[in-house]
């Protein structure tokens, strides 16, 4: 993932809204889904240019000049060697993508979590099939999101409804994707460990976050590894049917989806909106997504008005509190073919004190994980 990405200058503008023949100076942050892998900062050059058979080329590259831009970090800095793609038309609807990543790292050692340092240094984590599953997994959103591609067992919505819908998805997995890494802007500390010397939270306060409700937010993290394998934790954890035995919210009641869009070929990519019979006013939106690179379950409560509106296409400036799991397969750690779960979850502060949030949402994130890891371990 990306984040705190900015364009510090444009060297060649070339056509006005083309990127046929351009440079950007660019400043941005790499993260992993994890509050224990410090973001990796780089500036670089990035220059796109069009061939003359229609084929595109997307190359990013540090240089030395760029140091009038550079600012003091005291975190992981990354260097690009000559990085990007390749993008070329098939003539059938289709593209073939090739992409090359190169860079050096001087990694922050101390604030990486030691069961994710293995991954880290593996191409998993930040290399180039990591960039293309990405991209794979985007386009297929797109075309199944907009109504180009339908599934026979999506629920019969309109397409305004179906838009509306899946717009609100994105800004609640965008603001969770924010959420859940460690970059500039949230800054995590440790809490108190639990007996299982695995289990340690990470928590985080912040204010003014656009898209979320106004106040102070205390958040809780954690990654705990699990020798299950990714697609089987994937699918305990995106089974409604499995809510209830971990999620405190929904204990004791029957979960039902009251929608259910597909966003790709496989039908474990989908956005639903989850209804639970011990709270009416509360539903529950909902998107999977997974490929091999990895996958998120990802909810956030909303208001049954509020998905009345979307049904009928409303767009709404709704601010979310998302919460939910990164789940990355753990492909070169002690654990092979097994997995790591990071789990994400948020509150705002209201007649309690701030301490007495940062307890609530780590024994939250700690029942939750214990009750899973006992599910699928």
């Amino acid at each position: 993932m990306v984040t705190n990405a900015q364009i510090l200058e444009v060297l060649s503008p070339g056509e006005e809204e083309s990127y046929k023949e351009r440079k950007q100076v660019i400043s941005a942050e790499f993260v992993l889904a994890t509050p224990y892998v410090p973001a990796r900062e780089a500036q670089f050059v990035r220059y796109s240019h069009q061939q003359l058979d229609g084929s595109w080329i997307v190359v990013d590259v540090s240089v030395d000049e760029l140091r009038q831009f550079h600012r003091p970090s005291t975190r992981t800095v990354c260097r690009k060697r000559p990085s990007g793609c390749l993008i070329r038309d098939m003539q059938n609807g289709s593209s073939l993508v090739t992409w090359v990543e190169n860079v050096d790292v001087r990694e922050k050692e101390d604030e990486m979590h030691a069961i994710l340092k293995p991954f880290v240094e593996s191409s998993f984590a930040f290399g180039a099939s990591r960039w293309i599953a990405t991209l794979q997994r985007q386009a297929e959103r797109f075309i199944y999101s907009t109504g180009i591609n339908i599934s026979p067992s999506d629920a019969p919505i309109s397409p305004e409804g179906r838009r509306s819908l899946t717009m609100t998805a994105n800004k609640m997995v965008v603001s969770f994707c924010n959420d859940i890494c460690n970059s500039t802007y949230h800054h995590w500390t440790s809490s108190n460990k639990t007996r299982l010397k695995t289990m340690e939270v990470k928590t985080n306060k912040r204010r003014g976050d656009p898209g979320k409700p106004l106040g102070l937010h205390r958040t809780a993290g954690c990654t705990v590894e699990l020798i299950s394998s990714h697609n089987r934790v994937f699918d305990y954890l995106s089974d409604i049917q499995n809510r209830p035995h971990w999620e405190r919210m929904s204990s004791g009641s029957s979960v039902k989806a009251l929608v259910n869009i597909t966003t790709g070929p496989d039908p474990r990519n989908c956005i639903s909106v989850l209804a639970m019979s011990n709270h009416k006013d509360i539903l529950i939106l909902q998107e999977c997504c997974t490929d091999a690179t990895g996958s998120y379950v990802i909810f956030a409560p909303i208001s049954p008005d509020v998905f009345q509106s979307m049904l009928y296409g409303v767009d709404q400036e709704l601010p979310l509190m998302p919460f939910g799991f990164s789940i990355l397969p753990n492909v070169s750690g002690s654990i092979l073919d097994g997995t790591l779960l990071t789990m994400v979850f948020q509150i705002t502060v209201k007649n309690v004190s701030s301490k007495q949030a940062v307890e609530v949402v780590t024994q939250i994130v700690k029942e939750a994980l214990q009750k899973i890891i006992e599910a699928v371990n």
